[in-house]
């Protein structure tokens, strides 16, 4: 059997990824959310320690005696809707309050207040990436688990151009089950 010397496939146009996709907060959950727009796109990040076991006698690398150390997934997003939501969100440690007219009458505003602490309630219950598979009308889907924004948050603000910080949020272990990776990557059948 010949083999070719490139990867296209007749399944290679039904298996991109496409565009930036769609960030939604709290993916399938009663309070879902979408975070709104972001400009220049979104990235998906796995870092891993993998350790390779030494073992006398060998002479490279040993089938099966790898191991993962520690894995953490990320999503960073460039934000350009900002809301107090997404403050909220990105400021990790935050409350949100109502501002009321001078009467206390109407509410005119919301009030984003950094707390300084960081409460069991400011995880996010899951951040999730919808994209477009182009050989399928269903989304490829990634999903964070227990997140928290957990950079420092610039945003700069200058003429004819648009506040759009770029944001980190990082998926965490829930300590009841040190096991389960607290991320997915939902694929769906093409026919």
């Amino acid at each position: 059997m010949a083999h070719q010397t490139h990867g296209i496939s007749v399944d290679t146009v039904k298996n991109m990824l496409l565009d930036a996709g769609r960030v939604y907060v709290n993916y399938g959950l009663t309070d879902e959310r979408p975070i709104g727009a972001t400009s220049g796109g979104n990235s998906f990040t796995v870092e891993r320690e993998i350790k390779e076991i030494e073992i006398d006698g060998a002479r490279g690398k040993v089938k099966g005696a790898r191991r993962i150390i520690s894995e953490n997934a990320s999503l960073t997003i460039n934000l350009l809707e900002m809301s107090p939501e997404n403050f909220e969100m990105v400021l990790t440690a935050a409350d949100t309050t109502d501002i009321l007219d001078a009467d206390g009458t109407t509410k005119i505003g919301k009030k984003v207040s950094p707390r300084g602490q960081i409460l069991d309630s400011d995880y996010i219950s899951n951040v999730a990436l919808v994209t477009e598979v182009s050989g399928s009308k269903q989304p490829c889907v990634i999903v964070l688990y227990n997140v928290l924004a957990d950079d420092e948050i610039e945003l700069e603000l200058e003429d004819k151009e648009e506040g759009k910080p770029e944001i980190k949020l990082s998926a965490h272990y829930d300590p009841a089950n040190l096991s389960a990776v607290p991320y997915e990557i939902r694929y769906p059948v093409i026919p």
